[in-house]
């Protein structure tokens, strides 16, 4: 392993006051005309898009309510692809490259409780290497992508440590060699990125070649491999769309984590399923295995996402047979302790009549997940994992949603 390190030292100007929207900006930093003064704490965040812009709208609640583009919320000139949420402090939205720059752009709710957009370079936001899987460690927000030419010629993975304090931001780059990482004989790429809370994170080492293995890796933050968990029970635990991979990889509220796998690979003889590593173990649970094919009635999953306790959202494929740009919009509520499995019906749109969806957030016991459909606007669905029931919740005026989130005041 060898870390290649660099920081770059952002000065991040406090937007505190009204910004004339001009023609050809990239991006404007408030649409308000009164930016006032607002007591609230707190604020969700709705990353709206119209055309080909975002907005970065907030709200007091994500249960009731319309809220429209007018007036409210930061426009930046870009669709994001991918959010990490710093704790609550801040923000991060992530522009996929494709073939070009990847670029962020940080939010903060500022002191006047209204969004506020760091400056980065020249107020375009800042770059980050090519990456395809997103999450936190400690006090880093971290962007990354495997299968990566590196400076000595090898292959291996890029990792962007971003980290923000205050109006101030730095990010700094890491890599790590994975030939024959997993001792396969393969150089895997990798998906997800979860902090264990004990100065390390895990990662999924992916090896499309080795479909019948799941391997994860537990690295510090300097990128030492600690520890390799392998099982040859499920398939590598990713989710898959086009060039894009999905975290299949979530900790319960007890420390536990759960390894999934949807089993993308047609060539794989593991059904879709999950394992458990128990909260500071050095292995997989032998007597816990989740056969989630089994019980989902044949059906693969692409995306996971954490709920509360040991409850997940599950997001299906809509039919048996699938390829890497097939819609997957018909989700499962799972209870992984007792594996107790239930389609989401009750409240829900029809997977035929979804379009789109977003990012989710996870609040308070509830998972608040954005849906746009084929005859309404988009609209954040509020899920109780308990009753496998969902409820319409904020309208918003816009073309979709591509993801919520929280931000508190520092």
């Amino acid at each position: 392993m060898r870390n290649r390190s660099f920081k770059r030292k952002f000065l991040l100007i406090a937007a505190l006051s009204v910004f004339i929207i001009g023609c050809g900006s990239d991006d404007n930093d408030n649409l308000s005309e009164n930016p006032g003064t607002d007591s609230a704490t707190q604020k969700f965040v709705i990353a709206a898009t119209m055309g080909s812009s975002s907005y970065m709208l907030t709200s007091d609640n994500l249960d009731i309510g319309r809220i429209s583009l007018s007036g409210n919320g930061v426009e930046v000139g870009r669709v994001f692809t991918h959010f990490i949420n710093n704790h609550y402090k801040s923000l991060v939205g992530l522009v996929y490259g494709q073939g070009g720059a990847y670029v962020g752009y940080c939010f903060i709710l500022a002191p006047n409780g209204k969004i506020q957009k760091l400056k980065g370079d020249q107020d375009m936001g800042f770059q980050v290497n090519s990456y395809n899987t997103v999450g936190n460690f400690g006090n880093y927000m971290i962007s990354a992508r495997g299968s990566q030419a590196l400076a000595d010629g090898t292959t291996g993975a890029i990792f962007s440590f971003i980290e923000q304090e205050g109006t101030n931001m730095s990010i700094t780059q890491k890599t790590l060699h994975t030939d024959n990482i997993v001792g396969n004989g393969y150089n895997p790429t990798i998906s997800g990125i979860v902090d264990t809370e004990n100065g390390e994170f895990l990662t999924s080492a992916v090896s499309p070649n080795d479909p019948d293995k799941v391997h994860v890796l537990a690295l510090d933050a300097n990128l030492n491999v600690k520890r390799i968990y392998s099982d040859d029970r499920i398939s590598y635990s990713a989710g898959r769309w086009r060039s894009a991979m999905y975290s299949q990889i979530g900790k319960d509220d007890n420390g536990n984590t759960y390894v999934f796998s949807g089993s993308y690979e047609s060539a794989t003889t593991k059904p879709a399923g999950a394992l458990c590593i128990k909260k500071g173990s050095t292995a997989f649970d032998k007597d816990y295995y989740f056969n989630i094919e089994q019980a989902s009635g044949g059906y693969r999953f692409r995306k996971v996402f954490h709920i509360t306790e040991d409850y997940f959202l599950l997001e299906f494929y809509n039919e048996l047979d699938y390829n890497i740009i097939s819609p997957a919009s018909q989700y499962a509520i799972l209870k992984m302790s007792t594996k107790n499995f239930n389609w989401l019906r009750d409240g829900f749109p029809s997977k035929e009549q979804i379009t789109a969806t977003g990012w989710p957030l996870s609040y308070d016991g509830k998972i608040y997940l954005p849906v746009t459909t084929s005859n309404e606007q988009p609209t954040v669905y509020v899920i109780d994992p308990k009753t496998t029931s969902a409820k319409a919740g904020l309208v918003v005026e816009a073309d979709g949603i591509t993801g919520l989130s929280l931000l508190k005041k520092q």
